[in-house]
């Protein structure tokens, strides 16, 4: 399973950024909300921040790579 993860992750690193955020965002949220009873949509911006970020990262290492 780990193993095709990983190949996943090498073919589509942008994919694999974006499913990450969505899922802790996610994961994030239902916390915050079982617990408090409570959004904080700032957090998103936080959270979109990071992603591109994290892209950009990626983008130069591919271009480092090659």
């Amino acid at each position: 399973m780990f193993d095709n993860y990983k190949i996943f992750a090498e073919k589509h690193p942008y994919a694999n950024i974006i499913l990450i955020m969505v899922f802790s965002s996610l994961i994030g949220i239902s916390i915050e909300y079982i617990v408090n009873q409570d959004f904080i949509g700032g957090a998103l911006y936080t959270a979109i921040a990071l992603t591109v970020i994290e892209l950009i990262r990626v983008k130069r290492n591919k271009k480092k790579n090659n």
